[in-house]
């Protein structure tokens, strides 16, 4: 088997390859039609599609033993006797992507197989979330962080006040508004629309809070910065745990915060909290 660097280049590559691919489609309209709906759920469009079955074709290429999940199509059995899982979001912000607003990303992780619903991180994962226009890219090798090729051995000292939040009604909205405040917190709402991004944000301290109330978010959309975060000591709380996200299958993890670690969020019982 290889060793967690040689395979953080293999993945690297082929986020490369796909990150070119969506920057050379992006703005033709045909890629935006909605073709149907993914395993998951949601609509897939035109683009989607492209962008799976070419992240797939290119992880077959490397000759790695692989099962591949993805959010489209679900279980990808590239080999009888597969060494590695690799969780893949080919596209993460594909409605950004389809009315031509540059914020989306790409996501691919990959840890043993035989590390399947563990019940801490696997030790040898890999990762990486790169940024489809900017090409900035937030990397994990084990138990090293890399920021643009830069290792990171903490979680920052600054504040921002910065918070990704995803919720599905005002009234989460005004609760988590009145937690903030009476702890004199400062939240500064943004939703960018890539939660594979926005948790890598969170989990290197670029903005202090990446919060979904959802219920709807996926082990495919938050598994890199699932485990930048815990490498570097930030905060996670709710209903997420290394065995829902290290699994041969896409699984809704629930409500989740990565914050910095003296500022916690307690979003699986949010409305007893604020209360």
């Amino acid at each position: 088997m290889e060793n967690a660097r040689e395979l953080f280049k293999i993945i690297k590559r082929v986020s490369e390859s796909l990150t070119g691919l969506l920057r050379q489609y992006y703005g033709d309209a045909s890629y935006s039609e909605v073709v149907g709906l993914g395993v998951t759920g949601d609509t897939s469009r035109r683009i989607d599609i492209v962008a799976e079955e070419h992240a797939v074709e290119e992880l077959r290429r490397t000759g790695l033993e692989v099962w591949v999940v993805s959010e489209e199509r679900g279980l990808y059995r590239l080999s009888e006797k597969p060494d590695y899982i690799v969780l893949i979001d080919p596209l993460d912000g594909s409605l950004n992507y389809s009315i031509g607003v540059p914020f989306a990303s790409v996501s691919l992780a990959l840890f043993p197989y035989k590390k399947l619903n563990p019940q801490s991180i696997p030790e040898e994962v890999v990762g990486v979330v790169e940024n489809i226009f900017t090409r900035e890219w937030y990397g994990v090798i084990g138990h090293e962080v890399y920021v643009e090729g830069r290792l990171v051995n903490s979680y920052p000292m600054h504040r921002t006040g910065i918070a990704s939040v995803y919720f599905d009604t005002i009234e989460e909205l005004k609760s988590l508004r009145d937690f903030f405040r009476n702890r004199g917190w400062n939240l500064r709402l943004r939703v960018y629309g890539s939660a594979s991004l926005e948790s890598a944000y969170a989990s290197v301290g670029k903005i202090d809070h990446f919060i979904s109330l959802t219920k709807k978010l996926r082990n495919t959309d938050i598994v890199v910065g699932y485990v930048i975060a815990s490498r570097l000591g930030a905060g996670i709380t709710g209903d997420v745990s290394p065995s829902k996200v290290f699994t041969s299958n896409v699984v809704t993890v629930g409500r989740i915060a990565i914050s910095p670690p003296e500022r916690l969020i307690s979003v699986t019982s949010f409305n007893e909290t604020v209360q």
